[in-house]
């Protein structure tokens, strides 16, 4: 836990000090899984960290391998997909092809298009984050029994799709 950060049950605590109408199950709920999200995406950042690339370039990466072969998309899907403005996801792709992750190269088809591709070394870096990823989410649910899992995964499931529904 980071240092002078309360624990969730102070927190719900405090929450329900300020504010009286809270429902203490689901805020610890909710806490628990907004705290889970955020050490979960530090400890993948020192793992990518460690095979040299960003989180950021692991998201480009996993966005093309889920593509499919030949692991090629246009810019502005790969932005719209992230979450980014064209100028970022140019100032990415313009990295990681110096990085030799991935290339980009004008559409046979259509010369005006740029499509970004996954290079033979983006792929492995690909493979060696999710090998790392693979071991890190191993540990972290070896407490819970194959129900357990099972379970968790279905109402998490669950509460991301109503959140994707828009609530």
């Amino acid at each position: 836990m980071p240092e002078n950060e309360p624990t969730l049950d102070e927190q719900i605590a405090a929450y329900q000090r300020e504010f009286a109408d809270l429902d203490p199950q689901v805020e610890q709920i909710v806490s628990a899984l907004g705290r889970l999200n955020r050490r979960m995406n530090v400890a993948y950042g020192r793992q990518t960290a460690t095979l040299g690339i960003s989180n950021a370039e692991w998201e480009v990466l996993k966005a093309l391998v889920l593509a499919g072969q030949p692991y090629r998309m246009g810019p502005g899907d790969l932005a719209k997909q992230l979450g980014l403005t064209p100028a970022a996801m140019t100032h990415r792709i313009d990295r990681m092809v110096a990085e030799g992750l991935v290339t980009r190269d004008r559409d046979e088809t259509n010369r005006v298009r740029v499509i970004v591709g996954l290079t033979d070394a983006g792929r492995q870096k690909w493979l060696d984050a999710m090998e790392l990823a693979t071991t890190f989410e191993e540990d972290l649910l070896q407490d819970l029994s194959a129900k357990e899992r099972g379970v968790l995964g279905e109402l998490l499931t669950r509460l991301l799709q109503r959140v994707e529904l828009g609530g």
